[in-house]
């Protein structure tokens, strides 16, 4: 008889043992769900600046709009506006302007940047518009393109390099997209300008399980480990037995 009764709670006991870590393995994806994301602007080095005007998706705020940002000694812009969606982000920042150096600087009426995730082919792109963008230092002034290509390098020797619609993909395929990237040259700053980050996947909350889908994940997860607990103890109570 008692061979029996452990012979059902070793089976018992394993099933909710493996039932119990599956969910666990689980659990993470809704602890870190991705995220689309757009920001006027961001620095870092000397200078420190967390992302402004940040609007996300499918969490937070999706849609932000600021009547200017300015990060002393580095930058001053008008509106800006961004936004975040299920499958895109942009930033549209009106009227940047960077101060590269003391006799140096780099402007533009607006620098627009955005991402879309392409449902039907599974591709992320990435978009830079630039109007009327300028760098201008004593005696020379260099026009900047409308619509740069990806990466495209501008130098300001001795001072800064520029690079224009800065594209970048992560190892899982998420986007990120900045109409204007600013490396200053001697001394350790970075400068961010209207960027978009977009996921390689169509995102909204949706739970796992309709309703209160995380209790239920948890109170079940809570069950088969109680379970699987309660086949140790009965195994070790009929060995001593």
């Amino acid at each position: 008889m008692k061979r029996g009764i452990a012979g059902v709670s070793k089976i018992t006991g394993a099933l909710a043992l493996a039932g119990g870590m599956i969910m666990m393995a689980a659990l993470p994806a809704v602890a870190a769900p991705r995220t689309n994301a757009a920001y006027g602007a961001s620095a870092s080095g000397r200078i420190y600046a967390p992302p402004i005007g940040l609007a996300t998706y499918p969490t937070g705020t999706h849609f932000v709009r600021l009547n200017h940002i300015s990060i002393p000694g580095l930058l001053t812009t008008w509106t800006v506006t961004d936004k975040a969606g299920p499958t895109y982000a942009s930033s549209n920042v009106l009227t940047p302007r960077v101060r590269l150096g003391k006799l140096a600087t780099l402007s533009a009426t607006a620098a627009y940047s955005s991402c879309k995730f392409h449902t039907r082919s599974g591709r992320v792109s990435g978009y830079t518009k630039i109007t009327y963008g300028a760098v201008r230092t004593l005696g020379f002034t260099k026009p900047l393109p409308w619509y740069p290509a990806p990466n495209t390098r501008i130098s300001v020797p001795g001072i800064a390099t520029i690079t224009l619609n800065r594209q970048t993909t992560s190892y899982s395929g998420t986007l990120t997209v900045t109409a204007i990237y600013v490396k200053w040259r001697h001394v350790r700053q970075t400068l961010t300008v209207a960027t978009s980050v977009c996921n390689r996947a169509r995102l909204a909350p949706v739970p796992i399980l309709p309703g209160k889908s995380l209790p239920l994940t948890l109170g079940g997860l809570g069950v088969l480990l109680i379970g699987g607990m309660g086949y140790r103890v009965t195994r070790r109570r009929f060995a001593a037995a």
